[in-house]
């Protein structure tokens, strides 16, 4: 089964490749005028073979380079193709087996809820991944593919609303309950979706749009309707965090000045993977520091 979840995730990934390098801001996301017709090479322009399609093998076994043209290929292909992979295995398996979510209870005995779970959650991140790869090309974040996620957190609410409690409904585990609002579901991810939105507002305004731009502020909102609070404010830290660290290097170089635009569509989408697989961890280390 692991198997045939890579090798379709592998397929998504390589028509998400497509899609990130096709989209037109002036035109629907999955607009069939941008999407139709056959994979060429972005060099000499000829029409690839079915071959030369086939995610992560044809790279390997062409060594990243155009059959025709002989021209390096960005290396983008491969890996989008494989973090893909990823994503479709290691999203519905830790749904299964993590302890962290025993807030699901019967839903994950539950072959139906289970699937609608996993496919939810594995659906949001890709996203998330096609997110970041228009936002690093292009600087924006399609408005689409936050609408997107937005509605894959209602059947997440849904399936949740019944076990929600103080200390269960949340990637932070047990520790969410410090935190209040887990008295009903829908008031918690509503309200969590209101300060990811308020939070990057205030930050556009104090920055007059040039720190963050609207499309930040919406997949925030999206992201805090799917994970709720606390677990929203984990991904808003972590995101600045991981955008200081990875931006370091180019500042420190030179390449880049502190008034540089910063695509931080995929420090969001980067911190929201954490989160999910170790946001219970990073917690439990943050305060058994304070333990000793």
């Amino acid at each position: 089964m692991q198997i045939w979840l890579f090798g379709l995730g592998l397929a998504v990934g390589s028509f998400i490749n497509v899609l990130s390098l096709r989209y037109d801001p002036d035109r629907f996301l999955l607009n069939t005028k941008v999407m139709g017709g056959r994979s060429y090479c972005p060099h000499c322009r000829n029409k690839l073979k079915w071959f030369e399609l086939v995610p992560l093998l044809s790279f390997t076994y062409l060594r990243g380079r155009c059959r025709t043209c002989k021209t390096k290929l960005s290396f983008q292909y491969p890996l989008v193709e494989l973090v893909s992979g990823l994503i479709f295995v290691l999203v519905p398996y830790f749904l299964r087996h993590s302890d962290v979510f025993g807030f699901f209870g019967s839903h994950l005995e539950n072959p139906i809820g289970y699937t609608l779970l996993a496919s939810s959650y594995t659906l949001i991140f890709l996203a998330l991944l096609l997110i970041s790869l228009i936002d690093i090309r292009l600087k924006l974040i399609p408005d689409e593919a936050s609408i997107f996620i937005a509605i894959l957190a209602i059947p997440i609410i849904i399936l949740q609303s019944s076990e929600f409690n103080l200390t269960s409904g949340s990637f932070l585990g047990s520790y969410a309950g410090i935190f209040g609002l887990r008295e009903n579901i829908w008031l918690n991810h509503g309200l969590a979706l209101l300060f990811g939105v308020i939070f990057f507002l205030t930050l556009i305004l104090i920055t007059r749009g040039r720190g963050m731009g609207v499309g930040d502020l919406k997949l925030a909102g999206a992201l805090g309707l799917v994970f709720g609070w606390p677990d929203i404010v984990l991904i808003i830290a972590l995101s600045f965090i991981l955008g200081s660290i990875l931006s370091l290097p180019s500042l420190i170089a030179g390449k880049k000045g502190m008034k540089s635009f910063l695509p931080f569509g995929p420090f969001l989408a980067l911190a929201s993977l954490v989160v999910y697989f170790l946001g219970y961890d990073l917690v439990r280390l943050y305060f058994g520091l304070f333990n000793e």
